[in-house]
């Protein structure tokens, strides 16, 4: 846990300029904070009071690259702060959210101009009068970028208005934003900001075509090698069905060789038998011409 606090008295006016830019501030204030924060590397939480009075105003102007710019702000104000921030992280994702209540009188304005190759941003603000109120922000962080939406209400003798406008793209990151204000006794303040990262999707895109080429590649892969195991097992069909017919050609031959043997001793044993029963015939006959019973031997 820690904790902090400290007062400040500020008086000092400043000109400054150089190549590209230039600018000019007074700051006539006293600040006074104090706060305490606690958390680890997963979970945060932190709660500051803060009061402040007195007269500051700054101008600045010039170019930034390729990008002009002009700010102008102005506060004769004391105002009081009680401020709770807090902060939640998983791999990939983190949420955080503020909530500020505050009182807080006298005049304020301020005036924010950006063109240029990273976008345009536009944003004012006028408010004059005493209010008590209560504004939050949550943001959402993923990946690919962040979405950042806010809200306020806040009542007294006030009179105000404000809105602005960003639509930037900056080092791979786009952003869009719109915010509002408008403030007679009752103030409503909505703000809205999304942030993609083209970097990180142009990653991810990568990294999802690498993947899909490799499930291809594997996929590609198993089927070759489930064709061929279907081609060995087709050919293993194939080998097996030839050596089955040639082996029931083989026993078809075989058999038929048999029969045809059977056929010609069966054939051999038929002209055998009547051979011999023609011989026999011819025996008897000539048997009987020699007998004493032939009539034509009696005399």
């Amino acid at each position: 846990m820690k904790k902090h606090a400290h007062i400040k008295q500020n008086q000092t006016a400043e000109v400054h300029s150089d190549e590209t830019s230039g600018g000019a501030s007074f700051d006539n204030t006293t600040t006074a904070s104090a706060g305490v924060e606690t958390g680890d590397e997963n979970a945060s939480i932190g709660i500051e009071v803060s009061a402040k009075t007195g007269t500051e105003a700054s101008v600045d102007g010039g170019l930034d690259g390729n990008n002009v710019y002009v700010e102008v702000n102005y506060s004769d104000t004391t105002e009081v702060h009680v401020t709770v921030e807090g902060q939640a992280n998983a791999e990939g994702f983190g949420v955080g959210g503020s909530v500020d209540a505050y009182a807080k009188t006298g005049n304020e304005a301020s005036l924010e101009v950006r063109a240029g190759d990273e976008g345009v941003v536009a944003n004012g603000s006028v408010s004059a009068g005493t209010s008590v109120g209560v504004d939050g922000e949550g943001t959402a962080d993923f990946r690919e970028g962040s979405v950042t939406a806010g809200a306020g209400v806040s009542v007294g003798e006030q009179v105000g208005i404000g809105g602005g406008g960003e639509a930037t793209f900056v080092d791979g990151v786009a952003t869009i934003g719109v915010s509002g204000e408008v403030a007679v006794l009752l103030g409503v303040d909505v703000d809205l900001s999304v942030s993609v990262d083209t970097n990180q999707i142009a990653e991810d895109a990568r990294l999802a075509a690498e993947e899909a080429e490799r499930v291809a590649n594997e996929a590609k892969a198993q089927a070759e090698a489930a064709q061929r195991e279907a081609d060995r097992l087709a050919a293993e069909s194939r080998r097996i069905a030839e050596e089955q017919a040639a082996a029931a050609q083989r026993e078809a031959e075989r058999v038929a060789r048999e029969t045809q043997a059977a056929a010609e001793a069966a054939q051999r044993e038929t002209e055998r038998v009547a051979r011999e029963t023609q011989d026999a015939l011819e025996r008897a006959a000539r048997d009987a011409e020699k007998s004493k019973w032939n009539p034509k031997n009696w005399f």
